[in-house]
Parts: structure tokens; sequence; C-alpha cells
């Protein structure tokens, strides 16, 4: 017998690239954004006692503005992202190459970060998610669990931001946005931790049945 037992192989699921991320907070917040900017720009500049038809009128002017505004710093954020992202997995990739634990030792730092962050949002289902997802179901070693830890970190890293800048009234929808984002990633950990625990019963299984087989039943209780 050869080797105890074999594992599939690990395929690791790619993490949410950034400039879907930032393309996407954009488009998500493009209503708020574009009533919040309209509205307070036509009521600091309408003339006072002006009527509902100037107010219109100037407002739509407004709009033409800032709706080429807003898609023009979209799309430089979004390149930006995109032009940035491939420079920094070059560089993780140079350091993973010397020393293959830095990969590992990459994830458990992203979580530690992730998870304090995640914990500044207002809301009691984010702390206990944060609680949860900080619990030791973490296999930092297995490519699966790096990719998810990239993905905590980019969600809280877009909920912070955009919390931060949020009024009052959106704000929380952020917060709902960010259970969900943060209740999915758990589920996630939950399903690869319970396939461990399924994989390491298995192993224990078969080198049980390995020496069995190779030393026959005994009770060790011999004269």
């Amino acid at each position: 017998m050869n080797s105890v037992s074999v594992r599939p192989a690990l395929i690791a699921k790619a993490p949410i690239r950034a400039w879907r991320i930032v393309g996407g907070a954009f488009l998500h917040f493009a209503v708020p954004a574009y009533v919040v900017t309209v509205a307070v720009a036509t009521l600091f500049t309408a003339p006072t006692g002006a009527p509902l038809g100037d107010l219109a009128h100037l407002a739509l002017g407004y709009s033409g503005w800032f709706l080429a505004g807003y898609a023009a710093l979209a799309l430089a954020a979004t390149l930006a992202a995109a032009a940035i992202e491939p420079l920094v997995g070059v560089r993780r990739g140079r350091r993973n190459a010397i020393d293959p634990n830095c990969a590992a030792i990459d994830s458990r730092r992203r979580v530690t970060r992730a998870l304090a962050d995640a914990r500044s949002l207002p809301g009691a289902d984010l702390r206990r998610l944060a609680d949860a997802l900080a619990s030791p179901r973490w296999d930092h070693d297995d490519e699966r669990y790096q990719a998810l830890s990239q993905d905590l970190e980019q969600v809280v890293h877009a909920m912070t931001t955009a919390n931060r800048t949020a009024s009052d009234e959106s704000r929380p929808d952020i917060v709902a946005l960010a259970t969900r984002s943060l209740q999915r990633i758990d589920d996630t950990l939950g399903g690869l931790a319970a396939e461990r625990s399924r994989l390491d019963h298995g192993d224990a299984r078969t080198v049980a049945r390995y020496v069995e087989n190779r030393y026959g039943p005994s009770d060790f209780a011999g004269s």
C-alpha cells in the first residue's frame, strides 16, 4: 500500500476582480448620488422663490453635468483598479514563489484586517458575522481559503469606504449590502470547513482500515 489516502486536487476559485467591485459600487450608488447631488446643486443655486418650472429646468442642466462627470469618474476608477491589480498580483506571486508560506501568511493577515474593519460598521448582524468569520475554520494553506480571504478583504474595503462617504439615507442600504455579502462568505467558509471535515474523516477511516489489514484485529490483551 503506497499511500494511505489521496485527496482530490484543490481547485482555487478566482477572487472577485477589483475592477468589478469598483465598477459595481459606482453603478449601485449612481441613483442616490444623482438625486443628492442634483438636488443640492439646484437648491443652492436657484433664485429665491423660483417656480417649479425653473427649478426643473435648472435640475435638468445639472443632470447632464453630473452624468458626464460621474461616468468619467467611474470609468477612470475602474480602469485604475484594472491597471493596478495585475501589478499587485505579480508582486504577490514573486513573493510567494520565494516563500511558499507567504500565501498563507497574507491570507491570515487579510482576514484579521478585514474583520477588524468590518466591526467598525454598525449593526448587530454584522458583528455576529464578524465573530463567526473569526472562528478557527480557516485553512490558510488551502488556495480556496486564500481566494475567499481576498474576497472578504475586497468586500469589507468597499463597504467601509462607502459607509464613510454615505448620506444618512443611504447608510442603511450599505449596511444591508455588507450583511448579505458577509453572510455569503460565511456560508462558503462553512461549506469549505464541512468538506475538509469530511475528507479528514475519510482519511481516518482509510488509516484505520490499513492498520487493521496490515496487523489484523487485536484487543492487545494476549497472555
